[in-house]
């Protein structure tokens, strides 16, 4: 079984426009003629089944048909989002075993540069070392995609999933209405965002609609440009609707549906972008292991802040709850995850019963929409990217000011979380900007910039377990 080849299939003869891209717009023939080029630079570059091929690329039709010519190969797609800082790259390309790196970075000459693809951008193909064994799935299914869970390398595993799993998790996401020749506006990192809703509007025969830095020019733009059927996007972008003059009522008349998804959607960010635009503004609720299981299609203000109810295909049940039905979220059902890579482990292995457990607190009203509570961990979520406080404390602590700290988030309107730093500091350094300016500045050349903290403080010492752990909560 092989994605592209069904995407080709579904599509069939459609003429209609696939994506646009700023002032070009490229037809459904158009992209699958730029796909097969593409293919044929990549196999000249030794690109074959089973090859893991990075993607460092930013969002663009050429992002696009770039690795929709990776799964024609049957190569596995590795995204990676041009905000990975180098470090987090390499260590990346390491713990997946990549053969091939496509990226736009500026390379040292000590590479092995395997030649530059035609592309808008400067494409660099690194070859790395001689492919590694394919990833043994069940059923003799072939890796897609393999991608770390929280977008980055620290405390996770490496998701994997086949052709198979991707076409069943888009079939079953029946929740989205988005149809042939209708537009949705594109404003999330394909690296994060690509398996579910991108390949899905293009079994659907949708026109993706991106919209490049700065968003707040580009969304406006590409609004007054196309007629948008479905907007799917984090609450910072719809914050940035809401508060733009740029953005009138009328710019969003055609929209028929907004979702709002990757982290928790203020309240007042709803009612502000409900009394704007008059129409609601409701939240998913997506996990890579998953797919999208739960939509909110409620207009009903004491279910504004749920996730809604499962989609038809799935199963949930509330594992452990506590008095008031509190409890960890456990998801069945179609296209759930083939396997972790690092260590590799079989989905069927690790969880038996067939349910994946989230890790996410929740719990049911009586009409079965589900509310999300909180983590069972401790990743901070700011502005949808996962931010693991171990990966950032490692960085901190290496710094000589600092003996040891702690990273948390604080919730805050509009970014999910900000993440925090508490410091104890050596002797012989003094709190104050000059310090943070001077710390900001060490994380900024060792993680991209989502991760480094918003706000620092000082405590004499942090608390601790009986047995030495650090206590989070």
């Amino acid at each position: 079984m092989n994605l592209y080849q069904e995407i080709r299939r579904e599509v069939g003869i459609y003429q209609g426009p696939a994506v646009a891209d700023g002032e070009a717009l490229y037809s459904y023939p158009q992209l699958f003629a730029a796909v097969a080029g593409w293919s044929g630079q990549l196999a000249r570059c030794g690109v074959g089944p089973d090859f893991r091929v990075g993607v460092e690329v930013e969002n663009s039709a050429d992002y696009l048909a770039l690795s929709l010519a990776i799964l024609k190969l049957e190569a596995v797609i590795v995204p990676i989002s041009v905000q990975s800082s180098p470090d987090e790259v390499s260590e990346l390309v390491d713990r997946i075993g990549v053969n091939l790196l496509l990226t736009q970075r500026t390379l040292p000459d000590s590479v092995e540069l395997m030649g530059e693809l035609d592309s808008e951008f400067r494409i660099r193909a690194l070859r790395l070392p001689a492919p590694v064994s394919p990833v043994m799935l069940t059923e003799g299914d072939r890796a897609a995609f393999i991608r770390f869970s929280s977008g980055t390398t620290g405390g996770s595993k490496g998701v994997v999933l086949s052709h198979r799993t991707v076409l069943e998790r888009t079939s079953a996401c029946v929740g989205l209405r988005i149809g042939e020749g209708e537009a949705v506006l594109w404003v999330l990192d394909m690296a994060f965002h690509f398996v579910v809703t991108i390949l899905l509007f293009l079994r659907r025969r949708a026109l993706l609609v991106l919209c490049r830095a700065p968003l707040e020019q580009s969304m406006a733009r590409e609004l007054r440009r196309h007629r948008i059927s479905l907007l799917y996007a984090t609450p910072y972008h719809y914050r940035l609707l809401t508060r733009q003059e740029a953005c009138p009522k009328e710019l969003l008349a055609s929209v028929q549906q907004a979702i709002s998804t990757a982290m928790r959607l203020d309240r007042a960010e709803a009612e502000a972008f409900a009394a704007k635009f008059g129409f609601p503004l409701t939240q998913a609720y997506g996990i890579i292991e998953v797919g999208l299981p739960c939509l909110n299609s409620s207009v009903e203000p004491e279910r504004l802040e749920s996730v809604g109810r499962l989609q038809p295909a799935y199963r949930l049940e509330l594992r452990e709850p506590d008095a008031a039905g509190i409890g960890e979220i456990c998801l069945a059902g179609p296209g759930l995850f083939d396997a972790y890579l690092s260590p590799f482990e079989l989905r069927t292995a690790r969880f038996p019963d067939g349910f994946f457990r989230t890790g996410d607190l929740g719990r049911l009203d009586a009409e079965g929409y589900l509310f999300i509570s909180g983590r069972c961990k401790s990743v901070i979520n700011f502005l949808g990217m996962k931010i693991f406080p171990d990966e950032v404390e490692t960085v901190l602590n290496a710094h000589p000011a600092v003996r040891e700290s702690r990273v948390s988030g604080r919730p805050e309107p509009g970014f999910g979380e900000l993440p925090q730093a508490e410091l104890v500091l050596n002797p012989g350094w003094n709190p104050g900007p000059e310090l943070w300016r001077e710390l900001r500045k060490y994380l900024l050349a060792h993680l991209p910039g989502y991760k480094v903290p918003k706000e620092f403080s000082t405590v004499s010492e942090l608390p601790r377990t009986r047995s030495g752990k650090l206590i989070r909560h």
